[in-house]
């Protein structure tokens, strides 16, 4: 059988095939707090980002929303990207760190704007959701705060019990969120955290 030669390219092929690809590697080392159920194994932030994006998916359409699932899709999976360079910092981190937080995060976002310049619609979904500029911005916030709560009370609070969060701060966090969440999900996100809050691993005993 007579073999095919192919021609050699003539072009080099799009760097940022590569680019994309080592930045979604890099974002699958970023470890979390939190656990893969049944597994010793830290969630990672493109697992999160996956969990994430397919709750999104599924609120959207429960809800019957009148906000964009595209943009919405896309936020999710672009909101963890500054992590990359800044890092995750645990919600239960204390006011110098979140403050550091912000910070870090500020100039993780500046240094993709310089890498991914080329990519224009990753860095206009990267920049307002980082902005929360617009209604799915904030619903995709939302999510992501109410995907956290989820795997933890599936794998019975094991993160909290790791940081040895109390029953006070878990209420207190819950306000603080509750008061920024997204009106388009704020009553399922409340009805998790009430339930939650019942089921929690330090919680007062009733008299």
């Amino acid at each position: 059988m007579k073999s095919t030669k192919h021609a050699p390219a003539t072009e080099q092929p799009d760097s940022m095939l590569f680019t994309l690809q080592k930045l979604t590697s890099d974002l699958s080392k970023v470890n979390r707090n939190h656990h893969v159920l049944d597994s010793d194994r830290p969630e990672n932030d493109t697992e999160h980002s996956f969990a994430v994006a397919l709750l999104c998916w599924y609120l959207h359409e429960k809800l019957q929303l009148d906000l964009d699932i595209s943009t919405i899709l896309k936020y999710a999976m672009v909101h963890d990207f500054v992590e990359v360079y800044a890092g995750d910092v645990q919600t239960y981190a204390n006011k110098a760190l979140r403050q550091q937080k912000v910070i870090d995060e500020a100039k993780a976002a500046a240094r993709l704007n310089t890498e991914f310049s080329s990519f224009r619609g990753m860095l206009q979904a990267l920049n307002n959701y980082e902005a929360k500029a617009d209604d799915e911005a904030l619903f995709v916030w939302t999510v992501d705060k109410l995907q956290a709560l989820v795997l933890s009370y599936l794998d019975d609070w094991r993160p909290h019990k790791k940081l040895n969060i109390s029953y006070d701060n878990f209420l207190s966090k819950y306000h603080e969120q509750l008061a920024e969440c997204s009106p388009h999900c704020k009553g399922i996100f409340e009805a998790a955290y009430e339930y939650c809050l019942m089921t929690y691993y330090d919680k007062p005993v009733s008299s």
